[in-house]
């Protein structure tokens, strides 16, 4: 498989403060990456180098052999796609509006064409949400609008889909729908990464999971590698069961109450 990104001796942060230290990490073409680790691990981070951004304070970042730094916003928004928290009153916009703005980085504002709206619904369709499109994004539940966000996300580009935790805070039956497009997506040639607080999400989900603990690489692996007790029990301090989840064929982990 052809490498899309490379990580090279990075350390990264945010004003004084360094997150990411001594980071080496590749992604290939055609992966389903989960990035997984306790709160304040550097998953995010890793999301903001990757995207370009956070520039690293040491080492490297490259997006196919290219370093992401060298690259300008609206060339890195032809080549993949990010969908990120979103914090903040977001303007009334009707979701068809939002879906258009992934053709921008292509067209620019001044040139919505019929054919990128014939684009913008034949995402839609494939995303299931074509019954929202007159409807204000203000109005949509968390459910609702991280669909559409992933669908904005389609229209941009459907190579590259970087995600930044796209499940928090949605209930079973959304997230299922997001983690099926994004499986679906990757099905079809879409190289996905995303950073996941639920590991048994991201287990059933991906086709590599890269552990992160104190902004370093702690394993990396398949999920059938990865999801036991032993390794989670490190990664997390915490104490685990190992089961097998009996509709995937997944393996699962359950915390032990009592032993955190």
């Amino acid at each position: 498989m052809q490498v899309l990104f490379t990580i090279r001796s990075a350390d990264a942060g945010y004003g004084s403060g360094i997150v990411i230290r001594g980071l080496d990490l590749d992604i290939a073409s055609g992966e389903f990456i989960s990035l997984i680790g306790p709160n304040g691990a550097g998953k995010s981070t890793i999301i903001r180098l990757l995207t370009g951004m956070l520039q690293p304070v040491n080492g490297t970042v490259c997006f196919r052999g290219r370093d992401v730094k060298s690259f300008r916003t609206r060339e890195l928004a032809r080549n993949f796609s990010v969908v990120m928290r979103i914090t903040g009153e977001v303007p009334a916009f009707t979701v068809r509006s939002f879906l258009g703005f992934g053709m921008f980085p292509h067209e620019g504002a001044a040139r919505y064409s019929a054919s990128n709206r014939l684009t913008v619904d034949a995402t839609a369709e494939r995303t299931g949400i074509t019954g929202l499109m007159e409807r204000s994004v203000n109005e949509l539940s968390a459910g609702e609008f991280q669909l559409v966000q992933v669908a904005r996300a389609l229209v941009q580009s459907s190579g590259v889909i970087i995600l930044d935790e796209p499940v928090s805070n949605l209930d079973y039956r959304h997230t299922t729908l997001v983690m099926d497009l994004l499986r679906e997506l990757n099905r079809s040639g879409t190289t996905v990464v995303c950073a996941l607080h639920d590991v048994n999400c991201a287990s059933d989900y991906s086709s590599r999971i890269v552990c992160i603990k104190n902004g370093a690489l702690f394993v990396s692996g398949a999920p059938s590698r990865v999801v036991n007790t032993a390794v989670m029990g490190e990664l997390y301090d915490a104490e685990f069961m190992s089961l097998v989840n009996p509709a995937t064929g997944s393996p699962m982990i359950v915390p032990v109450s009592g032993n955190m």
